[in-house]
This record gives structure tokens, C-alpha cells and sequence, in this order.
């Protein structure tokens, strides 16, 4: 590694301050290669404080871009301890410019964790980053610094985005929910929270009652109907669907019981016993041989096409459907247009359960969409491969690294008649990802 600093270092520094910087980029060479916390954490502290931009280079390289989370939760750490000074200001400068996602996201959570205005005003500009991913990141982090003065600019950047057609978009929606945690209020437009902000200060300085509602075409606070998928809002105009086509999506459960029945189970093997008791409820219903339309692949299929049908023209969409092999409606999202629906639902009906569940590959797949903002996974079992069998808690793992600077949630559905071991791998898988898991009856 000491090689690769040193042409580094060449490049990026003047002769004069070669020796310094180089003497103080030994000493993170070497705690690096330690992997101890602590002398990792003093050896960034001793660059930061250098300041130059060569020795702030040093530390991204090394310790932001090393690829190992252990080492750089301790180079993070020393950058949060860093002393005011020019290192600070390049940090908060580069949060905003560096050429690499990743870095400007993890400097966002950086920052966040500070208390100069310097800081909390990167951390807000974060807010229009080209890339959303990153912008997701600073919303998560003026979460957790759950600072009011956000409350005006979370308004800003809510009109910004409506005003380029994304007042359905995962961004748009996560300003929305953290502006409902500031607030307390609940609303949908930027004109709306505006009002509602207007209105508060009114108050609150004795100046009389509200002022009168302006409604605009945009960010009037108008909600537009957000489409569903059972049951699941689509808060997303850029969605994949992942749907599991395996044999067992063939089998028919029973009709979910009334509040107050014994609870019955299904042609699914999960373990769940059928009682019998007098009065029995008709077949379907609890016990006895489920209908047709209780399969689960066929209830899958109806509830999709009714979902492409009402999906505004906004959203862009694809299906990947995945058993022994993995099959994409196409190569990349496309246009929720009449075309692209017909042809969508033509493909969602020709779905056959076969097979095996391939979740891993599955996975690969959908975070290979380009675009792709919002992941929904509809599975009814846990992933299976013979005679090559999949590491479920690798596959968690994977994804959640996967996901680290993506920030694409991945909301998952799951069966109740199966087992319980299925439906807690798609809690998990949820959990990491930030997405949200539903249950079908």
C-alpha cells in the first residue's frame, strides 16, 4: 500500500509538504494495517488536522474508500472528532463537490454529527445532490440531528422537486414523512406545508389568525392517489417488482377466517393444523379443499395486473419474475404508457409456477436496474437452491452492503399460511433495506 501512497501523494502535494504529509500517511498506513480502533481514529484526527487538501485526500482514499466497514467506522469517528479549522472546511466543502457518491454520502452522515453552521448548511445543500441517493442520505441524517431549522428547507427541496414531475418520488415522500415528524402535521404539497409553517409563526408571534389558502396547479396540497400493491403504497415512481414464480406459488390456501375463529391453515405444509368443528364454514373458508382462485401465483397475477393498470404515467416499472432462472419484462425500467402496460400484463399472465427459488440471483438482478429507486419483493418461501444451496444469512449481508449507498428500500411480501421461517427472512430483509414487510391472508 505505501507505494500507492507515495505516487499519491506526489501528484496531489507540493515538495515542501511531501515529508509532512507523507510522515503522518505512514502513521495511517500502519493503524490501518493494526486495525485497531483507537490509532486509527488518532492517525485521521493528525491528518484532519494538517488541513491541506492532500492530507484530506489521504484520509478519503484510505479510509472512506478502503471497502473494509470495521476500518472506516474508526476513520469516520476521527473525522467527526476533528477540531474546527481548514480540514473542516475542506470536508464541508468536498460533502457537496467530491466526484464519488460515496464519499459525498458518507460526509453528509459525517457532518451531520457536527454542530457548526458550516456543517448543518452542507448537509442541507445535500439536499439537491444530482445523485438521490445521496439526497436520501441527508435526509436520514437531518433525521437523526432532528434539528427544526430543517423544517423550511425540507419544504424547499420538497418544491424543488415537484417542479420536475416528482411529487410521487421515494425523495419527495421521505421529505414528507420527516417534515410530519417535525411538525406533527400530515400534508402532501410544498404549498400546503408552506401555508401550515406560515400559519404556526403566525401564531406563535401574535399576529392574528391564518391567512387564506392560494391553490396552485402544484404543491397545492392536493393529495394524488398513490398506487398499492397489496395493500403496500408504491412511494416510488421508479419501481421493480420481484416475483417469485417457484412451484410452491401453485398451492391454494384457505380463505382467511373471521376475527374470533380458530385460526386455519392451508394446502401449504406450513405445519398449521385445519380443526374441525361443528358449524364448519364452506370449503375455502377454513377448512376443506381452497378454490381455484386461492392460488397463490393466480391471486399474485390478478392483484399485479390491477396494479400496472392504475399506475400513473409518471412511474417507471419492470417485472422480474424468478424461480430456477431469472426473467425480466425488460432490460431496464420502462414507461408506465398504454403499450408498456398491455405488454407488461401480457407477461404477468403468462407467469407458470416451476421450479425452485433463486432469491440471491433475484436480488443480483433488480440492483442492476438502472434508475430503479423502490424494490418490491412477493416470495412465498425462503430462498432454495439445490444441490447448490443459497447462504441466506449471506444474502441479507450482501444486500444490505449492496444497498449502503444506494439507499433503495426493499419492501417485501410475504404469504401467512407459510412458514414462519419465510416470513421472518422477509422481515429482515425489509428491516436492513429500510423497507416495509406485508402479509397476505
Amino acid at each position: 500500500m505505501k507505494p500507492i501512497i507515495f505516487l499519491l501523494l506526489i501528484v496531489l502535494t507540493p515538495a515542501a509538504s511531501v515529508i509532512d504529509v507523507a510522515a503522518l500517511s505512514d502513521d495511517l498506513v500502519a493503524a490501518l494495517a493494526g486495525g485497531e480502533h483507537e490509532p486509527i481514529r488518532r492517525a485521521v484526527i493528525a491528518l484532519s488536522r494538517e488541513g491541506s487538501a492532500e492530507a484530506m485526500e489521504v484520509v478519503i482514499a484510505l479510509g472512506l474508500l478502503s471497502d473494509d466497514l470495521r476500518l472506516e467506522a474508526a476513520v469516520i469517528e476521527g473525522l467527526r472528532a476533528l477540531d474546527e479549522g481548514t480540514g473542516l472546511t475542506w470536508l464541508c466543502t468536498r460533502c457537496n463537490q467530491h466526484p464519488r457518491k460515496e464519499v459525498r454520502d458518507q460526509l453528509v452522515g459525517v457532518l451531520a454529527a457536527r454542530t457548526e453552521r458550516q456543517a448543518f448548511k452542507s448537509v442541507l445543500s445535500a439536499l439537491y445532490d444530482p445523485e438521490e441517493s445521496v439526497i436520501l442520505s441527508a435526509i436520514s441524517a437531518l433525521d437523526r440531528k432532528n434539528h427544526q431549522g430543517a423544517v423550511p428547507h425540507l419544504v424547499k427541496a420538497l418544491q424543488f422537486q415537484e417542479k420536475q414531475g416528482k411529487e410521487l418520488s421515494l425523495v419527495a415522500n421521505r421529505l414528507r414523512e420527516l417534515l410530519t415528524r417535525f411538525t406533527g402535521a400530515s400534508l402532501f404539497g410544498s404549498g400546503e406545508w408552506q401555508r401550515h409553517i406560515d400559519d404556526s409563526k403566525r401564531e406563535r408571534d401574535g399576529n392574528g389568525p391564518p391567512g387564506e389558502v392560494t391553490i396552485t396547479p402544484r404543491g397545492s396540497g392536493v393529495k394524488i392517489e398513490v398506487p398499492s400493491f397489496f395493500g403496500q403504497e408504491l412511494l416510488s415512481q421508479r419501481v421493480v417488482f420481484l416475483l417469485d414464480t417457484s412451484i410452491s406459488m401453485k398451492k391454494k390456501d384457505l380463505i382467511a377466517v373471521e376475527p374470533g375463529e380458530e385460526k386455519k391453515g392451508g394446502d401449504s405444509g406450513s405445519g398449521t393444523d385445519v380443526a374441525r368443528r361443528p358449524g364448519a364454514p364452506p370449503p375455502g373458508r377454513g377448512e376443506g379443499k381452497p378454490p381455484v382462485e386461492r392460488m397463490r401465483l393466480s391471486r399474485v397475477q390478478d392483484e399485479l395486473v390491477r396494479m400496472i393498470s392504475d399506475l400513473p404515467g409518471s412511474f417507471r416499472f419492470t417485472v422480474i419474475t424468478f424461480s430456477n432462472e431469472v426473467r425480466p419484462l425488460s432490460g431496464g425500467l420502462i414507461k408506465a404508457n398504454p403499450g408498456n402496460k398491455r405488454r407488461a400484463i401480457k407477461f404477468v399472465r403468462n407467469f407458470e409456477p416451476k421450479g425452485q427459488t433463486w432469491t440471491d440471483r433475484a436480488m443480483e438482478k433488480a440492483f442492476e436496474i438502472s434508475g430503479a429507486r423502490t424494490i418490491v419483493l412477493l416470495s412465498d418461501g425462503m430462498p432454495f437452491r439445490k444441490p447448490d444451496p443459497i447462504d441466506v444469512l449471506g444474502l441479507l449481508d450482501w444486500t444490505e452492503k449492496r444497498d449502503r449507498f444506494e439507499h433503495i428500500p426493499v419492501h417485501t411480501i410475504g404469504f401467512r399460511a407459510t412458514s414462519a421461517e419465510a416470513g421472518q427472512f422477509l422481515r429482515e430483509l425489509a428491516r436492513r433495506t429500510g423497507g416495509k414487510y406485508t402479509e397476505i391472508p
